[in-house]
């Protein structure tokens, strides 16, 4: 009976038989597998690019935006809105003014007129003088350079007055603001309506036009 050290090499007979590998059987198996990959990686892929155009056909997503069977006309292309414009400019002498609003829609093509919600136009003189107009709504000729107010127009002037009317344009090129509707004034010397007026050289001259009427204010003078 043979005697095993465990630290001694064993006996030929139990050691484990070393098989040699094939080249050509190892060769063999790995083109298999190379023509399997080059099969198999273009189905995925396709198969990966069929799911993803597929999806929304399947799991359509409830919170997307849908286009339907809309008419989209040329002039809601055309119509486009802008928050709080402004739009400064000079008269013909050179002397600043500025439009501003709550909201501008544009009509037609990018030079013509937009109409204006909540507008303002303050013009100011050489001298630093000012009248600021409010309205409801407004139509702002960019090309003619005018402004047209509508509803609860009214106009302050620096040196105190006030003009309430319906309708009023403002000829920014001339600084000129006429109106044809029922107008009511007030300042320091008094109250006057009229059913128009026109105010010139921004707001140095005031005119009443058609049937008018004048309230002075009596002034007390205090004796020294």
């Amino acid at each position: 009976m043979t005697s095993l050290s465990p630290f001694s090499t064993p006996p030929a007979e139990l050691r484990p038989t070393a098989f040699a590998s094939d080249p050509r059987r190892t060769s063999g198996w790995h083109s298999r597998r190379v023509a399997y990959l080059k099969l198999m990686l273009p189905a995925v892929a396709l198969a990966i690019v069929t799911l993803v155009l597929a999806w929304p056909q399947v799991m359509p997503d409830e919170r997307a935006v849908r286009i339907g069977q809309t008419t989209i006309e040329t002039r809601d292309i055309e119509a486009l809105r802008v928050l709080n414009p402004r739009y400064i400019g000079v008269d013909q002498d050179q002397r600043p003014f500025q439009v501003t609003a709550n909201s501008a829609t544009q009509i037609g093509n990018a030079d013509g007129a937009v109409q204006l919600e909540q507008p303002k136009a303050d013009l100011t003189d050489s001298a630093g003088a000012w009248i600021a107009l409010s309205a409801r709504d407004g139509l702002y000729d960019r090309t003619g350079r005018t402004l047209d107010l509508e509803g609860a127009v009214q106009m302050f002037q620096e040196a105190g007055g006030e003009v309430r009317t319906s309708k009023a344009r403002v000829l920014l090129d001339r600084s000129t603001i006429i109106g044809d509707q029922p107008v009511e004034a007030q300042g320091p010397a008094g109250y006057v309506t009229g059913q128009g007026f026109e105010v010139r050289e921004r707001g140095a001259v005031v005119l009443f036009t058609g049937r008018s009427s004048l309230v002075l204010y009596r002034t007390t003078e205090t004796e020294p």
